[in-house]
């Protein structure tokens, strides 16, 4: 049975980068993707047809991609920085950043990849297979259901949340060991901020189920 990741319109900030705060095992490179039963279904017929334009091997969209030709994605996410307390009175404020966040299936179902960074240069590109494959995990908090992907490259921890509830948006937490180094969020409007492929299913081979070794995301 296929983990099914859920789309939601509701909102929360966490997950993926290239402007942590610290940038030391933050950077990295492989490749390879993924597949989906319909390719962009939540997207307008007109944005479709503009994604399947490749310039420069990015695939262009209501919202700019990394994936390439022979991947679905599944995310495509611009991300602001999530700046915690900036006043007393202020809980966060966010900082855009000209970084986007793909995450593409290959056509083949051989792989998964994530990257992140500008459209000029990806920061970090890592690629999850059924040797190594992604963790997966859904919490409901509240009326707010998460449906995340992690993965670590050493004591570097990355988590793409997929949230839903009271709000909408795509967040990528970044910790070393169990420290939260770094927080960036899409914003919360689909299609301008983010695109996620509601009826995309990832093999199970390729996210597994697992709890996440860092607590606040149990």
């Amino acid at each position: 049975m296929s983990f099914k990741l859920i789309s939601f319109c509701y909102c929360i900030p966490v997950l993926f980068l290239n402007g942590c705060d610290e940038e030391v095992g933050l950077f990295s490179s492989s490749k390879t993707p993924l597949v989906a039963k319909k390719e962009n279904a939540n997207l307008p017929v007109a944005a479709v047809e503009k994604q399947r334009l490749a310039v420069e091997g990015l695939i262009e969209g209501v919202v700019p991609s990394h994936c390439k030709r022979g991947e679905t994605a599944y995310i495509n996410a611009k991300m602001q920085k999530v700046i915690r307390n900036p006043t007393a009175k202020v809980t966060y404020t966010l900082k855009p950043t000209d970084n986007i966040l793909s995450v593409c299936v290959a056509n083949d179902n051989s792989a998964i990849t994530y990257r992140y960074g500008t459209e000029q240069k990806i920061g970090l590109e890592y690629t999850a297979t059924a040797a190594q494959p992604f963790g997966s995990y859904y919490r409901q908090i509240g009326k707010i259901g998460e449906s995340i992907l992690f993965f670590n490259k050493g004591n570097y921890y990355y988590y793409i949340i997929n949230a839903g509830g009271m709000g909408s948006g795509v967040t990528v937490n970044v910790y070393k060991n169990k420290t939260l180094i770094g927080e960036f969020f899409s914003g919360n409007e689909a299609y301008n901020d983010f695109v996620i492929a509601s009826n995309l299913d990832l093999p199970k081979s390729l996210a597994k189920e697992l709890k996440p070794h860092i607590n606040t995301m149990q």
